[in-house]
């Protein structure tokens, strides 16, 4: 049930995720984090480039400064605006707030837009349900980091770390009832 449930969440994320980057006129796309190969497969015929850094390695890249908040800040070993759009898929969750900001920070630096895609709050009463789905889903099959994401949901979810980062908002698209959004922004 919960592969069936994930294939069919990334199946309409990804479908959302082409459209966005279609409409930023990016030709030059990094991709970060959880189903990586999914959306390079789905963007390869809409870009020039398209490069992937998986979630394991994203994690071994910023898991120092968050196990050690006194580390220098980690950065990305991308030259400044490289790319047209960084996107982040699901992985802000799974960091502790400050470092999934500095995520966001990395990916407006080497990229005038990023596109966030990750779990979200509840705008209106209608998507309650869908994040409380989100939510036990995170809880019940992904308990080993069922803190982070707590303190992720405390901060505002996507839209907070977005905030945090001192980023625009350029298109916020909802999926699955509102639990899950894709957040461009500038």
């Amino acid at each position: 049930m919960k592969s069936f449930l994930w294939k069919k969440l990334i199946t309409s994320t990804v479908t959302q995720a082409v459209a966005l980057t279609q409409s930023t006129g990016a030709k030059r796309v990094l991709v970060l984090g959880e189903n990586t190969d999914s959306l390079q497969s789905a963007l390869a015929e809409s870009v020039n480039q398209i490069e992937s850094i998986d979630i394991n390695t994203l994690y071994s890249i910023f898991s120092y400064s968050q196990e050690n908040p006194k580390a220098p800040v980690p950065t990305l070993s991308v030259a400044d605006g490289t790319y047209d759009l960084c996107i982040v898929s699901f992985s802000l969750h799974q960091f502790e707030p400050e470092t999934a900001e500095r995520i966001v920070r990395e990916c407006l630096r080497i990229a005038p837009k990023a596109l966030l895609i990750d779990f979200a709050l509840a705008e209106r009463n209608i998507e309650l349900p869908s994040q409380y789905i989100c939510s036990l889903a995170e809880q019940f099959f992904h308990g080993g980091h069922w803190d982070i994401y707590q303190h992720y949901v405390r901060v505002g979810a996507l839209h907070g770390i977005a905030h945090r980062a001192e980023a625009s908002e350029l298109a916020n698209v909802t999926v699955w009832g509102g639990g899950v959004r894709l957040l461009l922004i500038g």
